[in-house]
């Protein structure tokens, strides 16, 4: 393998063996909200519940642990803690899939380990964030995690979060490695998304921008991982079955069911209008962490509205 400094993140990469891929799975999987106290703890017991709701409405699995799930507001321990209960409540009837990413290499080892012990079947990861590390620091960091978890894992790729942007060819060469089984691409480049998926055919492309769901299915996503699964995980799940069956009718319906969401929590916060969301549907999940705010009341109210229109649950 050429090493040299000169050399594209693309030629250093492609000299590692491509043996042993192993495979993420399911499709249309949750970003899991985390239930918290009133006073801002885990709330351990209320991760079952909300665990068995969203698995009602039809999808593959929950992915945990990650920016849905306020990981980045949590310390390690905590983050174990949220690990090994959802696992507790949630196995054996869906694809489970820990988010483990971390600023530091030594934390998101630990988380990896954490989930492989606690029988995930795959562990994702954003990259090392807020220092600038080279793309072969972040390629080093990815190589750590999949050796500490032995299980498949997926580069977690949402710039505007982390503030890290990744070449084209950068996230190539981290598809190329025999450790990675796939990517989270939560981003609206899908020009850059079937890129990818043409660079490399054999790992899984699973896209995270929930309001372009329909258009990603359209360019061939292997499934969808986001926020709003919490609450509507069946209109993804009906999006990829009609967009199959040539449906396009039924598919631009269930888009539109998003939207009118999606426009709704850039009000009140993403996170902050779901958390209002799931408890008002009967599922409580407690408030966010601070420093989120709680969501505006005008907000609140137009969410109110939208659940008593669109969601046919008894609260």
């Amino acid at each position: 393998m050429r090493a040299g400094t000169d050399a594209s993140p693309l030629e250093r990469l492609t000299g590692r063996p491509e043996e042993g891929v192993m495979e993420i799975p399911g499709s249309i999987h949750a970003a899991m909200l985390t239930p918290l106290t009133e006073d801002a703890g885990v709330a351990t017991a209320a991760i079952e519940p909300l665990a068995d709701f969203i698995l009602s409405r039809g999808v593959d699995g929950l992915y945990v642990g990650g920016s849905t799930g306020e990981a980045m507001l949590m310390s390690r321990d905590e983050r174990a803690e949220v690990l090994r209960a959802t696992s507790a409540a949630a196995q054996g009837r869906g694809a489970l899939i820990a988010h483990v990413g971390a600023a530091s290499t030594h934390d998101a080892v630990a988380l990896a380990r954490i989930a492989a012990d606690a029988g995930y079947d795959a562990v994702a990861a954003v990259p090392p964030f807020y220092y600038k590390f080279s793309f072969d620091e972040i390629a080093d960091y990815y190589r750590a995690i999949a050796d500490a978890a032995g299980l498949p894992l997926m580069v977690y790729n949402i710039p505007a979060l982390t503030g890290v942007a990744l070449q084209t060819d950068e996230l190539i060469g981290l598809l190329l490695e025999s450790s990675v089984a796939g990517i989270k691409y939560t981003a609206k480049d899908l020009f850059e998304f079937t890129r990818l998926r043409e660079a490399v055919p054999d790992k899984k492309c699973f896209f995270g921008s929930d309001e372009m769901f329909i258009a990603a299915v359209a360019a061939g996503t292997d499934g969808g991982i986001g926020s709003t699964y919490n609450l509507i995980g069946d209109v993804y799940v009906g999006i990829q079955r009609a967009v199959a069956a040539g449906d396009l009718e039924t598919a631009r319906r269930l888009q539109a069911k998003s939207h009118g969401l999606i426009k709704i929590l850039l009000e009140t916060g993403v996170v902050e209008g779901l958390k209002y969301a799931m408890t008002k549907v009967g599922v409580p999940v407690g408030p966010c962490r601070r420093p989120f705010r709680p969501a505006p009341s005008h907000a609140l109210a137009k969410l109110d509205a939208w659940l008593d229109a669109e969601m046919r649950i008894a609260a």
